[in-house]
């Protein structure tokens, strides 16, 4: 056999893998993806559960960047939230929240911020309250880690933004 017909062979054989992986994933009902947004360099990666999109909401105003002063509280928002698992119309949620500093020391971990209040009616969105204040410093960045996760199910939805402390305007 020749190269070109070799070649030729192997493109097929990928172009069939392809829809063959992707009707894989829909028949397992896997909801995977990652998503940045561009406005404040959060990601965002999802498995099992999924958002449409990602923001940062500070004083009822979403955010377009990541300098948050220092005392201030912003919430992280995952929208339209698809894949929760339901159990007689309600849904369960857990809510981790870790910041470290830029060496990794952790200041704050928290593993479940809704562990007093998991259950809820059928929601379309997840959000997490963070607060800053001390021992963050003004002009230092702090790694901020939320991870939603599906008590009922397995799936899981994990938000990852670093912010600049700023002194307050």
């Amino acid at each position: 056999m020749n190269i070109l017909a070799f070649l030729k062979n192997q493109k097929i054989t990928i172009l069939l893998a392809g829809p063959a992986i992707a009707i894989a994933l829909y028949a397992c009902n896997a909801q995977v993806g990652v998503n940045k947004n561009l406005n404040t360099g959060m990601s965002t990666s999802y498995k099992g559960i999924s958002t449409s999109g990602t923001k940062m909401i500070m004083n009822d105003e979403e955010l377009n960047h990541a300098d948050i002063p220092l005392g201030q509280s912003f919430i992280i928002v995952n929208d339209k939230v698809k894949g929760l698992t339901e159990k007689e119309g309600k849904v369960s949620v857990g809510c981790a929240l870790t910041i470290s500093d830029k060496d990794g020391k952790v200041l704050l971990s928290e593993p479940d911020l809704f562990k007093d209040n998991a259950v809820f009616e059928k929601i379309d969105y997840l959000r997490c309250l963070v607060n800053t204040g001390s021992p963050m410093k003004p002009e230092e960045k702090y790694n901020v880690h939320v991870v939603f996760t599906d008590k009922y199910g397995t799936g899981k939805i994990e938000n990852d933004v670093t912010v600049r402390m700023i002194n307050n305007p």
